[in-house]
């Protein structure tokens, strides 16, 4: 199944935006970033992986993606001119305030798709002051962490290598130009200084990405190849849907009615697609 533009808010006439949104009660929105990604991938890498599951994950749920722009929280890769940051604050305020309108539209839920671990942080914050403030209840999917999660020896957890360049190819194939890869920092360097920031325990804060790859990116993207890059990206959808429904299901008692077609806990709701992909 490809993606859906079909299902990006501002792609909509009005009166079909509306209907799906009050019908659902739901909206899903893309975070991403627009950050460096070496010579073979887009700076808009992560914008466009968070949309592309985004969409798909709509489609599930039968509602739409709002916009939320392509720029997220990403100040250590501003050393590379053409990457972009917000800083917390403004990220926060974009969430809230889109929250609000998505709320007075007649929606109670939203799924924050994000690809961007310099985001989180600051997604968590905004999503409980746009709860507290509208009324609304947010689930978070980090989709970057899923995709590793279902394929961590296929998929891995670098920057600009196997995991990033199937999520472009799942977006827009002709995104994706190896022929242009700039040099590589070394891949075991990259990998344990990374995990040095991913401690979840103590850690250091990020301030510079050359801190982790001296040449901005490491890792293995000639391992990603399109068709098998359509199948994850179908089964990451398939697991975020399933587990919206699941906590949705478990948060029914405070958060009023089941929406329907909801998967009851304990039940695996991964499509044959995904089950395929798993393979």
């Amino acid at each position: 199944m490809p993606r859906h533009p079909d299902r990006q808010l501002e792609r909509l006439a009005q009166p079909v935006a509306a209907q799906l949104l009050a019908a659902s009660g739901t909206a899903v929105v893309a975070v991403g970033s627009v950050e460096q990604h070496g010579g073979h991938l887009p700076l808009g890498t992560d914008a466009f992986a968070a949309q592309s599951i985004a969409e798909r994950v709509a489609f599930r749920l039968d509602t739409v993606v709002a916009p939320l722009g392509p720029v997220g929280v990403a100040p250590y890769h501003l050393p590379w001119p053409g990457s972009l940051s917000l800083s917390p604050s403004t990220l926060t305020a974009i969430l809230v305030d889109v929250c609000a309108a998505l709320a007075q539209a007649g929606v109670s839920r939203i799924v924050l798709v994000n690809w961007h671990e310099g985001n989180s942080p600051t997604l968590r914050l905004a999503a409980a002051e746009a709860q507290q403030r509208h009324g609304l209840r947010i689930l978070i999917a980090e989709t970057h962490v899923i995709t590793h999660s279902l394929y961590p020896d296929e998929m891995e957890f670098t920057h600009a290598g196997s995991m990033e360049t199937a999520a472009v190819l799942a977006y827009e194939p002709g995104l994706v130009q190896l022929d242009r890869a700039i040099e590589s920092s070394d891949l075991a360097s990259g990998e344990t200084a990374h995990e040095l920031f991913r401690q979840r325990d103590v850690y250091p804060v990020l301030q510079d990405f050359h801190d982790i790859a001296p040449t901005g990116w490491y890792g293995r993207p000639e391992r990603a190849e399109a068709g098998r890059a359509e199948e994850i990206a179908e089964a990451v959808a398939d697991h975020v849907v399933r587990r919206v429904k699941e906590i949705w299901a478990q948060l029914a008692g405070r958060d009023g009615p089941v929406p329907p077609g909801q998967v009851p806990p304990g039940r695996d709701g991964l499509s044959e697609a995904a089950a395929a992909a798993r393979r």
